[in-house]
Order: structure tokens, then sequence, then C-alpha cells
């Protein structure tokens, strides 16, 4: 028998049903010896039962062993196998066509059967059903079934997990912060963890079912989301973030219009942990922080399969209640097992996203966005454990996501005084010949390697491949005859192998330090497809007919060298101490190329060559625990990024003409970092707070060019305040929210620190839920995303207009059904118009860029197990 268990915290209903009120306990099991409880012999003088009958339960048997608690259920014929569900730590299983026939009226219910036992439950449902309710005292605990023509048993194991008493905290583990399994109280950052159930949940209230969303929406200190396909401006305390998955690196040196986050299905994720702040553990690119997507992992001791179906359509404005064009269908398998030495899993999934619409009705145009989307993400596991100590296992992922963008943004709107938002223009029957189809395609291999007790050493290995191909909607930039490249479309090819090598050797007891080298090595290129602009023009926008590429970017490779070594130091029970030191080396290699020219800018001969940059990088940081439940900590971090070298060969200064010599002048970005925090975990209240403050001497920012922007090294400062609460006043019922303040400087010419703009520096972000599970196990949220104004950085001159803060709603909720769950969301509930942060900036400079966000969207799924 399977254990079932579909995740998913909801909110707030308007119905607080009650499907097991506590009875008093009726007889007391005794705990020590074999002992049977039976409520009756009785049996049916006819077995001989029709189908359509339900089977008669005639006895009930409880008995205590060492390690379980068995319940035989005696029986006039066989019965079905149940389906289970968990509700809080209440193992719930429910057997169809069968009825209770006992000769006592009095329904066998018991309180503290067991020690780990809270209460025990066999009851007639309506319909012919019969519950069996088993409570842990601290955990669900799990069951296996096996039936026969005269019984059925369940043989009920408690949960292992300890209990969690008022003066202790549940230990949460990560690996992302450092490395190495680690409590989260140990570590001296902030750390967000967002566990798979919050995944399952937030997926369902998210049209486009992109992780971007998800994250902007949980995580503090991450900008929030803008709805789009790309992440260049989702920011993390101001700064570019690392993303991983599985430890292995998906941003690009160039990262022009990334999809780190449309690189895997959130179905295929387990867990997405979030070091927030500088942090140089992972080498190149952590400047704000490090996001790890780990994958799924396969359950404990059985075989799994899992499916899920979803529809969504928008529901805010216009003439009809469901808009038909916004239509999109999800569906997934997975199956995954343990069999003892070999454990596997395997994700399918596929999706269509609709086109957007907003809160009027009207159409969003596809300017980066993930509507009129065809989806498609392959994720593959299988390891091996030869031992208790060794550990091998390799994992593939493939995801691909095909736009279709028929829907433009209408160029026509400038012509109308003020700033509109984006209007919608229909070109159908787009037809491209000759070149790529708009999207993006990523993947992934990678192999990990484990020795638990190499020499007394904890040993890890990594290899790793990653190629992530992006070709980008086609273009007509005739009518900026400063630039008039006519008619063409931009594809990147970015290819990159690497590994990873740790070593974790303990000194003493309470000292161990962690070494270790990185390596990554990737090649990246940008190519231009020209097309016909009479062809264009006759087909009145439709076909896009090649005439000819061109390289854009120059091939160029880019190597990253890390060696570095981590102490970790429990100097008292209550004090502990890490620190360490990381050398980092940059290389680039470039052979000759000519720059593409466009409208007044010349074509440029530039001759190549190799170049390299290191340093080196320190950290240490501290946590002091108060009490049992509070605790302190205080860190400095550094963190190094290499600049964008695909960007600046690209479209280099005018007084650039050989990376050999005048590359000096274009350094890496090194952050320091300095935070102070405290945590308290309680058994009802868990909150954090912390306050942060990062600088850098050579910090990259962005300056308007006729080809967008261009990247601009200045002095630069954040600093902010972060927090968060959870609360957990009754029993089912969880309510807290968060907060991120942040400010962000960059020194000018005349040595003046002016407000930083609105790509980088996000306004004030507030979120906050309540949820609640009912006994039935209807699970509801709602949970709300306030994004207050800011006006600084255009009171100083840097964005051309003010951001005008918004507030949404979403509702999120789901009902135990027919062995699954049945789940309904509503993303934007009150149909709020508005346009995310970033948008509004983008129109200060492109009014078409002046995106409005998702109006009211509902979305069903229903996902089973078995």
């Amino acid at each position: 028998m399977r254990h079932q268990r579909l995740l998913g915290l909801m909110l707030l209903g308007t119905v607080w049903a009650i499907a097991l009120p506590p009875v008093a306990a009726k007889d007391e099991i005794p705990s020590k010896t074999l002992t049977q409880w039976i409520v009756t012999t009785r049996k049916s003088q006819n077995s001989d039962i029709a189908q359509n009958v339900p089977i008669q339960v005639t006895g009930v048997s409880v008995f205590e062993t060492d390690t379980a608690l068995e319940i035989v259920l005696e029986t006039a014929g066989q019965l079905s196998q149940p389906t289970t569900s968990v509700v809080g730590n209440t193992l719930i299983a429910d057997i169809p066509n069968a009825v209770l026939n006992l000769p006592e009226p009095q329904e066998p219910q018991f309180v503290n059967p067991t020690a780990e036992i809270a209460s025990l439950s066999v009851t007639n449902l309506p319909n012919n059903q019969i519950r069996v309710a088993i409570e842990g005292v601290n955990a669900p605990p799990t069951a296996q079934v096996s039936a026969s023509a005269q019984e059925l048993i369940l043989t009920v194991t408690p949960s292992t997990n300890a209990a969690i008493t008022d003066d202790e905290e549940a230990i949460q583990i990560v690996v992302t912060a450092t490395r190495t399994e680690e409590a989260v109280e140990n570590v001296p950052r902030s750390v967000t963890v967002v566990e798979r159930e919050q995944i399952e949940q937030q997926v369902t209230v998210s049209q486009s079912r992109n992780l971007q969303d998800i994250l902007g929406n949980l995580v503090p200190g991450l900008a929030p989301t803008t709805q789009s396909n790309n992440n260049t401006n989702q920011t993390l305390r101001g700064r570019q973030v690392q993303v991983l998955i599985d430890g292995v690196p998906l941003r690009s040196n160039l990262t022009n219009q990334p999809r780190d986050f449309r690189s895997i299905d959130p179905d295929s994720i387990e867990r997405v942990e979030v070091v927030r702040g500088p942090s140089a553990t992972y080498g190149d690119g952590g400047t704000g922080g490090v996001i790890n997507i780990i994958t799924r992992r396969p359950p404990e001791g059985e075989i799994l399969s899992t499916v899920e179906v979803g529809v969504n359509a928008a529901a805010g404005g216009g003439n009809s209640f469901l808009l038909g064009d916004s239509f999109g269908n999800f569906f997934k398998y997975g199956l995954a097992g343990d069999e003892g030495v070999v454990d596997f899993v395997f994700d399918f999934s596929r999706s269509y996203t609709g086109g957007f619409f907003d809160a009027r009705g009207d159409r969003i145009p596809q300017f980066a966005q993930d509507s009129d989307a065809d989806t498609l993400s392959v994720l593959g596991k299988i390891g091996f454990d030869f031992s208790e100590d060794q550990r091998l296992q390799f994992s593939a992922s493939y995801f691909e996501a095909n736009e279709n963008f028929r829907i433009i943004s209408d160029p026509s709107i400038e012509d109308i005084p003020g700033i509109q938002y984006a209007r919608a223009l229909e070109v159908p029957g787009i037809e491209v010949i000759g070149g790529n189809e708009a999207g993006n395609h990523t993947t992934v291999f990678n192999v990990n390697y484990t020795h638990a007790n190499l020499l007394g050493s904890r040993v890890q290995a990594q290899a790793f491949y990653r190629n992530g191909p992006v070709s980008f909607t086609p273009e007509d930039l005739r009518p900026f005859d400063f630039v008039d490249p006519g008619i063409f479309q931009s594809t990147i090819e970015r290819e990159l192998f690497g590994g990873r090598l740790q070593v974790e050797t303990p000194v003493s007891s309470t000292l161990s330090v962690l070494w270790g080298a990185d390596y990554l090595d990737e090649d990246i290129s940008q190519v231009i497809t020209f097309f016909d602009p009479e062809v264009y023009d006759a087909t009145n926008r439709r076909v896009f007919q090649a005439i000819g590429t061109r390289s854009y970017m120059p091939p160029h490779n880019f190597s990253n060298l890390g060696l570095f070594a981590q102490a970790q130091w429990n100097l008292t029970d209550a004090l502990r101490l890490s620190g360490g030191i990381r050398y980092e080396r940059f290389a680039l290699s470039v052979d000759d190329y000519t720059t593409v020219g466009f409208g007044l800018t010349p074509d440029r001969a530039i001759a190549g060559g190799d170049v390299s940059f290191d340093d080196i990088l320190f950290n240490i940081g501290a946590t002091y625990n108060l009490t049992e439940n509070l605790s302190v900590f205080a860190s400095f971090a550094q963190g190094f990024s290499a600049p964008t070298f695909g960007t600046i060969l690209r479209d280099p200064p005018e007084d650039f003409t050989s990376v050999t010599d005048d590359f000096d002048v274009i350094s890496p970005q090194l952050v320091n970092s300095y935070e102070i925090g405290v945590r308290g975990n309680w058994a009802n209240i868990q909150a954090s707070l912390a306050g942060f403050y990062n600088e850098s001497e050579l910090g990259i920012g962005f300056e308007e060019s006729p080809l967008g922007t261009r990247i601009a090294r200045q002095p630069q400062r954040f600093i902010g305040l972060e927090g968060t609460v959870d609360w957990q006043p009754i029993n089912n019922l969880a309510l807290g929210g968060s907060v991120t303040l942040l400010r962000g400087e960059f020194e000018n010419e005349d040595g003046d620190y002016l407000a930083i703009d609105g790509f980088t520096v996000f306004p004030p972000k507030l979120t906050a839920y309540v949820q609640h599970e009912t006994d039935f196990g209807w699970r509801n949220r709602l949970q709300l995303l306030y994004v207050g104004d800011r006006s600084a950085a255009f009171d100083d001159g840097v964005d051309p207009v003010p951001v005008t803060g918004y507030t949404t709603l979403d509702l999120i909720s789901s009902i135990p059904l027919l062995g699954g769950r049945l789940s309904f969301s509503v993303e934007n509930l009150l149909n709020r118009q508005y346009a995310p942060f970033l948008n509004q900036v983008n129109g200060g400079y492109f009014e078409p860029g002046n995106v409005a966000a998702r109006g009211r969207t509902i979305s069903v799924n229903y996902s089973i197990d078995w």
C-alpha cells in the first residue's frame, strides 16, 4: 500500500466543516505486549454477495506490536483497496463499497492507543464507505495494506520524527548555503526554502506556470514578478542572482534576456533554496544571491505514479465571462520509485498557455510575455547506492518553450497624448522562412558521485553539461533611422560544461573544513538573420523571408576556475563560527572579428586575443543562540561577477580596437556585503528580521542606447530590510507575510549619489496570506501582494517616469476527490488593472512596453497518485 501525499495549503473558506469530531476513549489498548481488542466476531452466513451490495465489515481487531499497530477488518467478502490521504497529522483510509455491521452501536474510537498514535477511529460514511483515521502525535503515520477474502489488514507505522515541544524547533536542512547539509538555524545568512507543497500550491494560480511568478510571491528580497519570460530585471537585493538546477549554473556570462526560470517545469521541482545576499559559494554571478532549484526525489521504499491535468482561462472584463483565446491546458505524468539499491524519477509535462487579457478584457501584446506558448519538460534521474557510503546519480532534463508571436504591440499608441497601456495588434498567419522558431531550449546533463567516508572525509564530485539556445521574436526596427538594422531575428547560442569537487574533512568534534575546486567553460555566440523587407511589406507583416545571416556577437569562450576552503567551528553549544577564502580566476578568449554597424554606426575591425582576471574573496559569519528558540546572526561576505563580455564585444566603446590591449578597463565586479539578523522559531510562531548593506566600486548599471541599454560601470551601494512572520494560532489555521524595503544609489561623474534606475531597484514589497484546512481536507488560501510607489529615480532624473504601486489578491482552494485532489485557483481575484513596476519603467522609454498585467484568471487542476 502506498502512502499518498498530495500537499498544498489552502485558505480560508466560507464553510468550516468537521469530518472527524473528537470522541472520548471507549477503551485504551495496553501498550506492553501483544494485545487484542475485539469488537465482534460475528460472521455473515452468506458470503456469496452480489457486487452491487456493499461488503459488510463484521469485526474490528487492533493489535499492537513492538514496531507497528495492526488494524484488522473482518469481512464477509473481499474489500476493495482503500484510497488514502493526509490531513495534518492524520492518515485517512477510505474503503469504498463497504459498511460496518457490528453488534454494538458505537463505532470503534480510541484516544492515545499508543505513545505515537494520538487517536484511532473506524466510522461509516455516506454512500457506503468506511473511513479509518489514524492521527499521529507529531506527524502522520504510514500504512501498508494486505487483503484477502475474509479480512483486510492495515499495518500502521508511526512517524519516526521526534516530538516537537514548545521549547524545541523543527530543524530545516539546506544544502545551498554552505554546499553541505546544514540546519538553517546554523547559517549566518538569510535563507528561504520553498518546499514542494508550496510549489504545488502556487503553480496552480499562475496562468503561465512560471517559476518566476511563484518565487516573486514567496521570497523576501526578490523583485516581484513581471509576468514575463525573462528574468533580467528580477533582481535579488538589487543585484543579479545565480540560478542553478541541482548545482548546475543556468545563468550565462551573457545575461541578455535570460530564461533561467523558464528552464524547468515547476512540477519537476522538489524544493528551491534561496540564499540572499552576495555569495561566491558557487562561483561567478551570485552578487545578489543564489537560487538553487532541486529536482524531484524518489519516494522511499515504493513506486509511485502521478497524473495531473489542468485548464485555465481569463475571466476578467469583456462581454463574456471566459475569454476563448485565453484557454490554456496542462498535462503531467510522473513515475518514481525506490528499489533499494536503485531509485529513479521520470517526469513528463506539456502545456499550452493561451492569450493574456488584462482586467478590462483587452488582449495583452506579446512583449516578452509567456502567452500563446507551447512548453515541453522532461526530467529523468537514476541513482545507485553501492553501499551505505557510496552513491552515483545520473540526471538529464530538457525544457522547451515555443512562442507564437502573432499578437504584437501596436506602435500607433505613441501618437496618443500621455502614456497609454500597450495595445494588441494581431497579425494572423505569420510565417518565418529560413529563420528560427522563437523560444528557448534548455538541456542539462548531470553526474554526481558521493563517498560519505573516504579516508575519514566526505567527498562529492560532479560533472555537468548545459546547452541553452534562445531565438528571439523577429523585429522591424526600420522606423528607428539612427539604428535601421532592417527586419531581423537574433539567436543566441550558449553551451557550458564544468565540474565541482568538494571534500568535507572533520578536524575535530567541533571543527570541520570544506575544500575543493570548481571549473566552468562556456562558449557563447549570437547570430542575426535578416529578412526581406519587400516580402514583409507586401504580405502586411505576415511573412519573414530570410535573405542572409551575420555574426552579431563574435564567438567567444569564457572560463572560470575557483579554489576554496571553508571552515565550520562550533565554539560552544550556542556559538557557531564560519569563514572561508576563495580564489577566483576568469579567462576570456576571442578571435579577430568585425562588429555589425547599424544606422550611423559603421562596421569596425577588432583584434582578438586572450585576457584574464582574478581575485581573492573572503567571508566570515557567526550565529549565536540566545535561547533554544531565538538566535542572532551576522556575516560579511564577498561576491564576484564578471561583466557580460559579449555585450561589450558586440557594441564596444569607440576607442576599443583590441581585446588584448583594451579590456583592462573592464574589470569584474567585487561586492562587499554586511548583514545582521535575528530568527525565532517557536511552537506556533516563526519570524525573522534582517538588515543588509552592500557596496561595489565597479557596479554594473545601464545607460540608454538606441539598441536598448548599455553597461555602465559606477560605484553602487544598496541598503535594505527584510522581515518574515508565520503564525499558527489554532490547528489548521495559519497566517503571515513578509516585507522587503530596498534602496539603491550610484555615484555619478560629479561625485553625487543618485537613485539607481527602476530596472534594478524595485519598490517596497509586502506579502500576506491566510490559509485554512478543514478536517476533511478542504484547503483554502488567500494571498496578497502589495508593490508600493517609487519615485526616487524619477526625482533624480534617472527614470523617465515614477512607479505607481498596486495590490493584488489570489485565491487558491483544493479538496480531496476520487482518491486525488481537485484544485481551483483565481489569479488577481479582484480583477485589478495595473502594469507591473518594470513595465511602467519600460513604458517611459518605449510606450508599447507599458504592458498591463493579467486580469482575473481561473485555473482548475486535478492530480492523483497511485
